[in-house]
């Protein structure tokens, strides 16, 4: 089961000058209206059921768990059992500590050291791929969730920089690495491999290696997933990195690129809500900055010259939007199927740019889809009131219909979700 949360305001201090280095306390940005101790029977029931060793263990587990929800319901004033459990789905940030809560993190695991961690995942099988791995001293297995720096450490004499001279090198300061879990992503040994999903037919493309060390460090460590940066130094590092955000920008609070300049091969369009900030750039990063004003996203910062204490104190700003009210996405190849709370089928030759805008007030949500067969939609209580009717518009079309939030749906998109980003409904609609 996967993990993390929700919000963002990005690093405006960092056109104000010299920073000092910024302390980033383990806060939780998403406490909720429950008290700890229920988060954690719930996340104790939603461990039981994805560990559950058979058909009936997992059903008892899923009964269990809504139970627990119907009587949080009633607590909060549901009269009848369906209403009980429609209101305790729509407490998203008491479902996302639930889900932290859930996660079995590596207990052996600790701080002070570079370690290299094999990366467990099925689509690896018989396939050793590994990163390297540098945990705060203070750190311990299952304490307060702490950021993630996801790095790519860029070239040196024409071969992928070792993570040990990235880590000495780069990233010593104290601050930071005591402060937050830093993984250095093994790339493949050519760089023009990085920007790529596969090696031949293997998922081993520097793309899939960042994703696969994402999901690794985050099954292992308690990653405040509200918290997670890119970090790249170097031109083919960066431009790496900003191919990995634009597929997946809702995995990021933010990318940074140091020591190299943007990519002019990766557009801007899927930036919406994830901050960029590039130190040392040049051209590329200013056409990248400009495109970005223009499209009103405002969330690029270019600095001429910093350090890592600068890095870290726009991080310290710097925090995912989780639940965004407003999606553009513009797949960057086939495959690619979804950005947050939008999905759409995989489209050979798709040039088109699909958005989705959501307006609380009135539950409603528009979304303009050129060329799609079919759009999805996830919800959770962050985006929709699940006790009125919501009025969906596609392509000019409207209708308005309840969606109803199920235990079986939340468990379901639990591969779908993090704890920031917990859904329980979903509905699919054709467009053409």
């Amino acid at each position: 089961m996967t993990h993390s949360i929700s919000r963002a305001a990005t690093g405006l201090a960092l056109l104000l000058g010299t920073f000092a280095l910024a302390f980033v306390p383990p806060l939780q940005t998403q406490v909720g209206e429950l008290t700890e101790k229920d988060q954690k029977e719930l996340g104790r029931l939603l461990g039981k059921y994805s560990n559950g060793k058979s058909d009936k263990d997992k059903e008892k587990a899923k009964l269990e768990f809504a139970g627990s929800l119907e009587k949080i319901g009633k607590k909060k004033g549901a009269k009848e059992t369906a209403d009980a459990v429609t209101l305790a789905l729509s407490m998203n940030a008491d479902l996302g500590r639930a889900l932290f809560f859930a996660g079995e993190y590596k207990s052996s695991l600790r701080g002070g050291k570079p370690v290299v961690e094999e990366i467990s995942a099925p689509a690896l099988a018989g396939t050793k791929a590994s990163y390297t791995l540098n945990l705060p001293s203070s750190y311990r297995a299952g304490s307060a969730p702490i950021p993630l720096i996801l790095c790519i450490a860029g070239m040196k004499d024409g071969k992928p920089m070792t993570a040990t001279d990235f880590l000495t090198q780069e990233l010593s300061d104290a601050t930071l690495r005591d402060n937050a879990a830093i993984a250095v992503v093994s790339m493949p040994s050519a760089a023009d491999d990085w920007n790529a999903l596969k090696v031949g037919d293997k998922p081993l493309g520097g793309m899939s290696m960042v994703m696969f060390t994402w999901g690794d460090v985050k099954s292992k460590v308690s990653v405040d997933a509200e918290r997670i940066y890119l970090l790249a130094r170097g031109s083919e590092s960066v431009a790496a990195a900003m191919h990995v955000a634009a597929r997946f920008p809702h995995c990021f609070a933010g990318l940074v690129g140091m020591a190299g300049d943007a990519s002019a091969a990766v557009e801007h369009t899927n930036f919406i809500n994830l901050p960029t900030l590039f130190v040392g750039a040049g051209g590329n990063a200013t056409a990248f900055e400009s495109k970005i004003k223009e499209a009103g996203y405002g969330n690029c910062t270019l600095r001429s010259d910093g350090n890592v204490a600068d890095v870290w104190s726009w991080m310290a700003q710097t925090q995912r939007v989780s639940n965004p009210l407003k999606v553009v996405f513009k797949p960057v190849d086939p495959a690619h199927d979804r950005a947050y709370w939008l999905r759409i089928p995989p489209t050979e030759g798709l040039t088109s740019v699909i958005s989705a805008e959501c307006d609380r007030a009135s539950n409603t949500i528009k979304v303009t889809a050129p060329g799609v067969a079919q759009v999805t939609l996830m919800f959770n209580g962050a985006l929709v009131d699940f006790t009125k009717k919501v009025n969906i518009e596609i392509n000019g079309k409207s209708r308005s219909e309840s969606v109803v939030p199920t235990v079986e749906e939340m468990l379901q998109l639990s591969s779908s979700s993090d704890n920031g980003r917990v859904y329980v409904a979903r509905r699919v609609y054709d467009v053409l």
